[in-house]
């Protein structure tokens, strides 16, 4: 080992250096090896085998940079302690030194390199489950250019293969359910809701609309819930599926308006723009009231500073804009001053206009500090989406507080919602394939970003690990970001890495500090040069582990 390290020589080191003065020069001690511990570890996790240890003796002192370290099964050791394990097994690693009067000394220790749990992988899109029961096998399942696909073998009653589902409905409401399937096999299917039957649907070689009609029930005097639906195969044999979008469509009666954010808490979604978190003046301030009705931002720029478009805070409803349906958005705002004020309304966060843009003559009466945002419009297939509102205060030092936020939509005679199945998707600019849950991207001289799809993080932002395979066909450097679904912030990962034409294993540890939320995983290339290709495969979301991890 070449490395030196400053250590805090433990006692037994002390003792044996401290008669180093009193010894007869011609007797030579043998050497000690100290500190050396047994590890165990994640597979794909580097460990510094001189972490703590050194190689002492009495005439030489400390000789901890002349120690060997070799591990069987072989693991390479770098010239700095370093070794990585990339098989799940067991190790021993043994120390070795020799003094400069040829006594030698050895240390052993053991090595458990285990697999993490996998908690989600990005081959299942999001919110569908399969099971196999009895003689059925899964052969295959998961995303591939955006659609599901599902290969499954050996199934004799329709239970034997369930692909699952939950949606929310509407207790005492009447649902058809669609699923848009192609099979490579006929026969029938039937459906469960909760566990019971519920329908069931002829499935024929080819493309199929399978649709039922359930009833909602209510649970306990629930009026919404998640009703959990299954699609069972097993009694189609040797199966092949692609599972295209899924659609709801339910009775309502026409011409009624229903205020979506009835009940809306706001606390959570309050986002602040990201070139206001410099931590002084005032700037990272956006909070709401403690019963999530209101939100407010201030910004506190001096006056020399001249930029005063950077004070402002995006708010996530997570209320789905369906497209040909007409809404209705209002709010109450009150100002601290009678700067410039500016709403947008739009269908994601930093994305271009979608619905509306509104400025302060539109809001406010001369110079009131009071004044209101009412707007009405409707949604196409280009523009659906989650309704994002952007309040912006113009000015050098304002105070904005947003209430009384309403979002009505007008009820047509049927209601319909369409469950999308969603692969990788990229923004700015790249060429994007993806496929078996994996995708690759071609460059065009510009920026590239490229989102997974959403996970769901339960109990904390603390509690996963991402690990990826990346290679490029010439040596990028690449940030990866784990942001809350629909946003950036929070952002529980941002790192910087660099891929090379060698396919490397990446492991991240996510240690941020959230509830109960969804989140996606983003590449960033600014920018990728034209032609460069970049490949992600094997992503996987595990749990962490909190004796390996603590």
């Amino acid at each position: 080992m070449k490395r030196t390290k400053l250590l805090a020589i433990p006692a037994l080191a002390a003792v044996l250096l401290a008669g180093c003065a009193s010894q007869p020069a011609e007797t030579n001690k043998a050497p000690s090896v100290v500190g050396v511990k047994d590890f165990e570890c994640l597979v794909n996790s580097t460990i510094d085998f001189l972490d703590g240890v050194a190689a002492l003796d009495i005439e030489d002192g400390d000789i901890t940079p002349l120690l060997d370290i070799a591990i069987s099964p072989e693991v390479e050791v770098d010239e700095n302690g370093f070794a990585t394990f990339s098989e799940v097994g067991s190790y021993t690693v043994n120390y070795s030194i020799k003094d400069s009067g040829g006594r030698v000394a050895t240390k052993r220790a053991y090595v458990d390199v285990v697999d993490r749990e996998t908690y989600k992988t990005f081959l299942i899109p999001e919110g569908f489950t399969v099971e196999a029961a009895g003689a059925a096998d899964i052969v295959k399942c998961g995303l591939e250019t955006g659609e599901f696909k599902l290969s499954a073998k050996g199934g004799v009653i329709a239970e034997d293969v369930k692909l699952s589902r939950s949606y929310p409905v509407t207790c005492g409401l009447q649902y058809i359910f669609r699923f848009n399937v192609n099979s490579n096999v006929a026969g029938k299917v039937k459906f469960m809701a909760d566990g019971v039957d519920c329908g069931e649907a002829t499935v024929n070689v080819g493309a199929n609309v399978l649709s039922f009609i359930h009833t909602a029930k209510a649970l306990d005097k629930e009026t919404g819930r998640d009703v959990k639906i299954d699609i069972c195969l097993g009694s189609l044999g040797d199966a092949e599926w692609t599972v295209g979008n899924v659609e709801l469509e339910y009775p309502q009666e026409a011409g009624t308006w229903v205020d979506r954010a009835e009940g809306l808490s706001l606390a959570g979604k309050v986002i602040n723009r990201m070139d206001t978190h410099d931590g002084t003046n005032g700037l990272d301030c956006n909070s709401w009231s403690n019963d999530g009705t209101d939100a407010h931002f201030r910004v506190e720029t001096p006056a020399s500073d001249g930029d005063i478009w950077r004070g402002g805070m995006f708010i996530n409803t997570e209320i789905e804009m369906k497209s040909g349906v007409q809404y209705k958005v209002s709010f109450d705002l009150a100002r601290e001053n009678d700067g410039v004020l500016e709403v947008i309304l739009q269908n994601h966060q930093w994305d271009e206009i979608k619905y509306v843009q509104r400025y302060t003559a539109d809001l406010f009466e001369g110079d009131a500090l009071t004044g209101s945002f009412s707007e009405t419009f409707t949604p196409d297939d280009t523009n659906r989406g989650s309704l994002w509102i952007y309040v912006q205060a113009a000015t050098n030092k304002n105070e904005i507080t947003l209430t009384n936020l309403k979002v009505e939509e007008e009820l047509g005679a049927t209601g319909v919602d369409i469950y999308a199945v969603e692969d990788y998707s990229s923004s700015k600019t790249g060429t994007l394939t993806t496929g078996g849950g994996n995708f690759k991207i071609v460059g065009d001289g510009g920026d590239v970003e490229v989102m997974s799809p959403s996970f769901p993080v339960a109990g904390s932002g603390a509690n996963y690990v991402l690990t990826f395979k990346a290679k490029s066909s010439a040596p990028i450097s690449m940030i990866v970001a784990i942001p809350v679904a629909g946003g950036w912030d929070p952002t529980i990962l941002w790192q910087q890495i660099t891929v090379t034409e060698e396919e490397t294993i990446f492991s991240f540890v996510c240690n941020g500090n959230d509830s109960d939320r969804q989140h996606k995983v983003a590449w960033q290339i600014n920018p990728l040069e034209s032609g460069v290709t970049v490949e992600i495969t094997d992503v996987r979301i595990c749990l962490k582990n909190s004796q390996l991890d603590s």
